[in-house]
């Protein structure tokens, strides 16, 4: 993580850095990232840069957490708010959320596919801690739906959890980073997504 000394820095500032940091990490997977890139982008000494981050994985572990609070910002409620709807609603609604946060953070979508694109970062702890958070949650909303008897109780919470996030990872990623999106699509593709896992696919007598 950042020094102090970064976190002391003048607003403007800190933004230039984190933009230049930003924008390198969305166009190179982390095997690829050349910190000279951040420096020069952000107009700072290389010896400045030193002060404020060890190297790439520090950068990286800044921008886990920059990423983390913004996201928090912007789905929040819909993992934190007691909202009374169904575990495949509250799906519906993280999906058509994920083309709004396209239009208002391109860079940080472009930044998640080349992080998804990285060999390195499968296995990164960072990562993979940040997944076991995204199942956990998951889990209990579909432990509740359970519970009243919206979702079947032999299906099991952690494998629907882990089938969903990946499945749905891989289709917003696709959908959003398409030159020409379209919400209306987003929003009927999300419908039918979730009408699927919800009722299967086999015909029923």
């Amino acid at each position: 993580m950042p020094t102090q000394t970064f976190e002391n820095l003048p607003k403007d500032k800190k933004k230039r850095i984190i933009d230049a940091i930003i924008n390198e990490l969305s166009i190179h997977t982390y095997e690829h990232i050349n910190i000279q890139n951040i420096i020069k982008e952000a107009k700072i000494a290389r010896g400045s840069f030193y002060q404020y981050f060890d190297g790439k994985d520090d950068v990286y572990a800044f921008f886990y957490q920059h990423m983390k609070e913004i996201k928090f910002a912007f789905w929040g409620p819909l993992f934190t708010d007691p909202l009374d709807m169904t575990f495949l609603e509250r799906m519906r609604l993280i999906y058509v959320k994920g083309f709004e946060f396209n239009q208002k953070y391109p860079k940080l979508v472009q930044v998640a596919k080349k992080i998804s694109e990285s060999p390195a970062f499968q296995n990164d702890p960072t990562y993979q801690d940040g997944v076991k958070q995204s199942i956990e949650i998951y889990k209990n909303f579909i432990i509740k739906d359970q519970e009243k008897q919206i979702i079947r109780k032999e299906i099991d919470p952690e494998f629907l959890s882990k089938m969903i996030i990946e499945f749905m990872q891989k289709v917003t990623l696709e959908e959003l980073l398409k030159d020409e999106a379209d919400l209306n699509v987003i929003k009927d593709k999300a419908t039918e997504l979730i009408e699927i896992i919800g009722k299967g696919i086999q015909t029923h007598v």
